[in-house]
């Protein structure tokens, strides 16, 4: 699943949610819709699952050619890489990999460990 993440009508984060078959067993690939509606029906049978947990990762990065294109940046641009892995007892349930623009948003860590990502609008002067 690919999804844009906007802010004040910008693109601030490109997103691909990978999810094994495994994990929405109540779509097969004979009765689910194709394209956006496909990828609704995923999310629809994720919110179903009780999940047991999650870890996230952030890293520095540069942002690929597809996702420069969808952020309005240049190949190569700074970005923050953040990858989530959602768990159930039976093992990895998806993982997220969202790749933020490095000029709109911040991180704050907090005590809990959680991290908050900001998205704050900026205007070129």
């Amino acid at each position: 699943v690919r999804r844009t993440r906007v802010s004040h009508g910008q693109a601030v984060a490109a997103e691909l949610l990978y999810v094994p078959a495994a994990s929405v067993p109540g779509l097969s690939a004979i009765d689910a819709p194709a394209g956006p509606a496909r990828a609704r029906a995923v999310l629809r049978e994720l919110q179903r699952l009780a999940l047991d947990g999650q870890d996230r990762s952030v890293e520095l990065g540069s942002a690929r050619a597809d996702d420069a294109k969808e952020l309005d940046r240049l190949p190569g641009a700074p970005v923050l890489v953040v990858t989530t892995r959602y768990f159930t007892a039976a093992g990895t349930a998806a993982v997220s990999v969202a790749t933020y623009r490095a000029d709109t948003c911040r991180l704050t860590f907090g005590d809990s460990g959680d991290v908050e990502i900001t998205h704050e609008a900026r205007v070129a002067s």
